[in-house]
């Protein structure tokens, strides 16, 4: 049984227990909870790997790809693609779901999460499909647009050229070269060491420019919710560039870092958010564009990765800040953002959070060993949060 806190304001929410199921797909088409899987007319399931050797006509010859260098964007090269990893547990609740399919019907949609699926993996090509970030991928875009399966395909499209484009995994994989950032004996760390020496020249400054944006701390992922969800820290008063596109390249590292620490150690999808205040000035105060191209990345390309984001303690003149910034939120981001101030807020994190574990802007009771870059980047594995232990 999980209890969760659902409402426009999470402070005032109501409580809804739910059983999560499990199992393939059931005679009404409910996705299963393992796996975003297939279902074909004769009701049986396909493994979205088969797809892979689906052409589509309109597509460029798959031949193009075929001969690539190993170190493009294949999926199976992603630290994160781990074959020990435990089985998906789903984060939709049923209350989840009945309100995705209220708002579906009201807008004109049928919501079917097996036909939705199938659909978008359809309409992509035999190239996008092997962007994908993983086999649920498909799912959350669904999800995320509420039935609006037109609009499903065209973001998933667009985030799929995004992450090609921004080079995700090789933001990913950038500290391979240095320590065991990347599963060990996976395919990344070795198609790595048989790299180009201009690809490893391109993927060391990658990790240059994450490194400089990394020595304040300002991210980076600490323990887990009590559900096994990584905690990504925010610190805007720790802020020490003004580089839009590094600060965004840092960022991607980070959540993508976040979503393998949370599928490793509890086979969910979403990470938790903290931003602390601690030491924030209006000198820290990010530009918008800075502001906008943030929310563009976790809402446009990051779609139910998000469980819960905490802004704890802001600062009074954060308030006139956040009136700007809400109205650039996505309604459903909207309600999964909590503000932790007083009592109220007290609750929340103890609620959610381990508070002998977390740090002290999240609520922590204990003094906590000081967060090392280096240490996180350089010799912590990928799919690790700072200062956890490896069994």
């Amino acid at each position: 049984m999980t209890v969760l806190l659902r409402s426009r304001s999470l402070m005032r929410g109501i409580f809804h227990h739910h059983h999560h199921q499990t199992g393939p797909a059931n005679e009404k088409g409910n996705v299963s909870n393992n796996a975003a899987c297939v279902i074909t007319h004769s009701h049986a399931v396909t493994p979205l790997s088969d797809w892979n050797n689906y052409d589509d006509p309109s597509s460029t010859s798959s031949s193009q790809y075929d001969d690539a260098d190993n170190t493009n964007n294949n999926i199976s090269q992603s630290p994160s693609r781990n074959n020990n990893l435990p089985p998906i547990i789903d984060d939709c609740t049923e209350l989840d779901r009945a309100r995705r399919v209220e708002i579906a019907k009201s807008h004109g949609f049928v919501y079917d999460e097996v036909h939705g699926v199938e659909s978008i993996l359809h309409a992509l090509t035999r190239h996008e499909r092997t962007l994908l970030a993983d086999d649920n991928m498909p799912l959350r875009h669904y999800r995320a647009e509420k039935g609006n399966l037109n609009e499903a395909i065209r973001k998933i499209k667009c985030t799929l050229k995004w992450r090609e484009e921004f080079q995700v995994e090789d933001i990913k994989r950038c500290f391979n070269n240095y320590g065991p950032t990347a599963d060990e004996g996976s395919s990344s760390s070795s198609s790595l060491s048989s790299s180009s020496p201009e690809k490893r020249e391109q993927l060391n400054q990658l990790a240059n420019a994450v490194e400089y944006e990394n020595e304040t701390g300002k991210i980076y992922s600490r323990g887990y919710d009590k559900q096994g969800r990584a905690i990504l820290y925010l610190t805007p008063g720790k802020e020490n560039s003004n580089d839009e596109y590094d600060n965004m390249r840092h960022l991607v590292y980070h959540l993508e870092r976040a979503i393998a620490c949370t599928r490793r150690k509890a086979g969910r999808e979403k990470v938790c958010i903290v931003i602390g205040y601690q030491g924030f000035k209006l000198t820290n105060s990010p530009p918008m564009s800075t502001v906008k191209h943030t929310l563009m990345i976790l809402q446009g390309h990051y779609p139910e990765r998000m469980h819960r984001a905490y802004i704890c303690d802001p600062p009074l003149m954060f308030r006139s800040f956040w009136k700007i910034i809400k109205m650039f939120v996505d309604p459903a981001t909207l309600e999964k953002i909590a503000f932790c101030t007083g009592k109220e807020g007290k609750f929340l994190l103890e609620r959610d959070f381990d508070t002998s574990t977390t740090e002290k802007q999240a609520g922590g009771t204990k003094k906590l060993r000081e967060f090392s870059s280096k240490e996180f980047l350089f010799r912590t594995p990928f799919d690790h949060t700072f200062d956890e232990k490896r069994v």
